[in-house]
């Protein structure tokens, strides 16, 4: 695999949010094959940071960078396939069915029909929802929905270098039961050590332990720590942002932070 890359940088972001300033002067990075987590109580910014990234929202000031280009001088249909989005809900009123969702994330693929087919397949399979492939997507139950558009966005991606593919969750486990969560992060963090990047917005600190090389705590707007699960989850740092007194023990054999 080639040296990491920048593949996001946010260079003096400004963002308000109705009339409150959420970020001033941020300047961040992301890289090729990192995973990286944004930790913080509700309202800190994590899912706002997201749609800066990926354009649902604007910012007043700053520049956001994407694989070396200014994200405004991306083509829609060029970037759609180097960076994809999974946000906290996707709904769909049409009875598509389950096989059709997943097929929408190659409208701008360059992949011949066959290959597409292939590929549907492959992503339906690897959610354990090949089973559905012919079910109206309206009658799956919240976790199934969810695992259908992980299928979706990474099918998205699949037809650029793994070094130019970024995958955007935000909170993508929240609808699944113990087994996905585990499948799903760990999908994603397989890509990321294969040289995509991933940033997830997680709720579960021991998700984020276990499956993020990178761990990012962020309270009211700024960053308070940032680095690796062993540096960043500390009993001090989780207190600062979450008001909880936690305590810390390691995973027996992975020795990652186990907080409880």
């Amino acid at each position: 695999m080639s040296s990491p890359i920048t593949s996001i940088r946010l260079s003096q972001l400004d963002f308000s949010l109705a009339q409150n300033q959420l970020f001033k002067q941020l300047n961040l990075s992301f890289y090729s094959g990192q995973h990286t987590a944004l930790l913080g109580a509700n309202g800190a910014g994590k899912s706002s940071l997201l749609k800066l990234i990926c354009g649902d929202r604007q910012q007043q000031q700053g520049e956001i960078t994407i694989l070396g280009k200014p994200r405004q001088q991306w083509n829609k249909a060029e970037l759609s396939r180097h960076l994809a989005v999974l946000p906290q809900s996707s709904e769909l009123s049409f009875a598509f069915r389950v096989s059709e969702v997943v097929g929408l994330g190659l409208i701008n693929s360059q992949l011949s029909y066959r290959d597409q087919q292939q590929l549907i397949k492959q992503q339906l399979q690897l959610m354990d929802i090949w089973h559905y492939r012919d079910t109206p997507y309206p009658q799956l139950s919240g976790g199934e929905k969810q695992r259908v558009h992980y299928a979706r966005v990474t099918a998205q991606l699949a037809n650029s270098q793994l070094e130019q593919q970024i995958l955007l969750l935000d909170e993508p486990t929240s609808a699944l039961d113990l087994n996905h969560q585990q499948a799903v992060m760990e999908h994603a963090s397989k890509l990321s050590q294969q040289g995509a990047t991933v940033v997830s917005v997680v709720h579960d600190l021991n998700l984020a332990s276990r499956y993020c090389q990178r761990i990012l705590l962020l309270k009211e707007g700024q960053i308070c720590h940032d680095g690796s699960p062993e540096q960043v989850l500390t009993q001090s740092n989780i207190a600062q942002v979450f008001n909880y007194q936690a305590e810390i023990l390691r995973h027996p054999q992975q020795a990652f932070p186990v907080i409880i």
